[in-house]
């Protein structure tokens, strides 16, 4: 039963930050195999109404051209309850980037791109040709967003983790830094595992850059929605952090 005490009865809690699908890691879940089945279930037990489903894999041997279509089916699958995101290598995909991206967000309807790693300005510049986000981890070194950001000043661009998975004091100071100087910097929180910093970002008036997500199914969504109740949000930041910031970057209705 969804918690209406953290949000208005209106409200939609949306998840940025989920994975699905298949690749040939072979090593861990997050490169092999991750079913939307089991982040559905724990949606609806969570009372969490959508989720950004994303491809999984390994950078440069990943085929995300194939991963994207997938994803695509997951979200025809599951209508109202999934939004889809492609994916690239920069390396491995260079030089293919547009007809990729064309596809994936043209003929496959996928709203958004997700990226490990700093993007290159062949993804940036298709990005901006589309009007679509940028969900990207960029693994600890979120400063250097500072020059994508002034360069792609329409594009959104979410930063995962705070700037990095787990606890990492200088990028999650970076990211809240980049998040009040650009209007088009945002930051996710999946895997925030030091709450001081989601404090933090509240106490210095960040929640309409704040977006809930989970990265799951590696990560629990009840427990990383935990979090965000822990904070004990007013009703109108609950919304903006769970949803409305989000629905406006993937132009979902709110």
């Amino acid at each position: 039963m969804r918690n209406l005490a953290i949000r208005g009865a209106e409200a939609v809690i949306i998840d940025c930050h989920v994975h699905a699908g298949r690749a040939d890691g072979l090593t861990q879940s997050w490169n092999t195999w991750q079913d939307i089945g089991v982040s559905l279930r724990r949606m609806d037990s969570a009372g969490i109404d959508k989720a950004v489903v994303l491809p999984i894999g390994v950078v440069n041997t990943a085929n995300y051209a194939q991963q994207n279509r997938d994803i695509a089916d997951m979200v025809r699958a599951h209508p109202g309850r999934l939004v889809g995101f492609a994916k690239v290598s920069q390396a491995h995909d260079k030089g293919r980037v547009s007809p990729m991206l064309r596809e994936a967000f043209g003929e496959l309807g996928l709203r958004g791109l997700k990226l490990h790693q700093h993007p290159t300005r062949e993804i940036m510049d298709t990005l901006k040709e589309w009007g679509k986000p940028l969900l990207v981890d960029v693994v600890g070194k979120a400063y250097a967003l500072r020059y994508v950001a002034e360069s792609y000043p329409e594009t959104p661009i979410i930063v995962a983790h705070m700037g990095k998975f787990r606890s990492d004091a200088e990028a999650h100071l970076a990211t809240l830094w980049l998040a009040k100087r650009y209007a088009n910097v945002y930051f996710d929180t999946s895997s925030v595992m030091l709450h001081e910093w989601l404090e933090r970002a509240v106490e210095e008036g960040l929640w309409t850059k704040m977006i809930f997500g989970s990265d799951g199914p590696g990560c629990h969504c009840a427990v990383e929605l935990a979090r965000i109740r822990a904070l004990e949000l007013k009703p109108e930041q609950a919304e903006w952090v769970l949803g409305r910031t989000l629905s406006r970057l993937i132009g979902e209705t709110e």
